[in-house]
């Protein structure tokens, strides 16, 4: 039921119902590959060891688990802005090397998404079929992401000095000088999140 109603929600606010389809296109190859596996089937035409399907409702109940994950998650991506969160996480209480971490590839995307415009049109530009049938495109691939993968090497050095300038590991604690505000409201049910998931796992652990 939650699962179901999660999903509704995404399909029932305008600006994130186009989010359904990067649902679909995970959870329905998810599907078919748990019902392959724990359906018994798989093992059953490999080794031809008898049917065994006692294990798919433990299947049914892992997807649809992971649909709320998935479903909530793209909710979460339309209301928070990438830009937002990258404040957020430079502002808060987390360690500055995990917060990085965390913020880092997002930091990279638009940058890589450019390089990787780049290099597909000068390859295209030298006859490589990137643009040709899907076999064409898949057997182009390796001239489109090593010299992405070299790019991004060669900038290591250059990011780290960056860093160090700007004394990444000098103070335990960074602020932005456009920090997300965070109400009592909101500490309160964020905690209180927390509270209620280390509830959950201790009963479930204790049980």
């Amino acid at each position: 039921m939650l699962s179901g109603a999660i999903f509704i929600a995404l399909l029932s606010w305008h600006a994130a119902r186009y989010r359904w389809r990067f649902v679909a296109w995970l959870m329905i190859p998810m599907a078919l590959g748990l019902w392959m596996v724990h359906s018994g089937w798989l093992a059953h035409w490999l080794t031809g060891a008898p049917l065994d399907t006692s294990r798919q409702q433990h299947a049914l109940t892992l997807w649809l688990r992971l649909l709320v994950i998935i479903s909530a998650a793209q909710i979460w991506l339309q209301y928070v802005s990438t830009e937002r969160f990258i404040c957020a996480l430079f502002a808060s209480r987390l360690p500055i090397s995990f917060s990085y971490l965390l913020a880092g590839p997002l930091l990279l995307v638009e940058q890589l998404r450019q390089q990787l415009s780049h290099i597909r049109e000068a390859q295209i530009a030298r006859g490589v079929p990137l643009d040709g049938n899907i076999w064409q495109r898949f057997t182009a691939l390796p001239a489109l992401i090593l010299p992405l993968a070299g790019q991004a090497l060669s900038e290591l050095s250059a990011r780290g000095a960056a860093l160090d300038l700007r004394a990444f590991r000098a103070v335990p604690r960074r602020t932005t000088l456009n920090a997300p505000p965070d109400s009592c409201a909101q500490s309160v049910v964020r905690y209180g999140l927390l509270i209620l998931l280390l509830i959950e796992g201790g009963i479930r652990w204790w049980w």
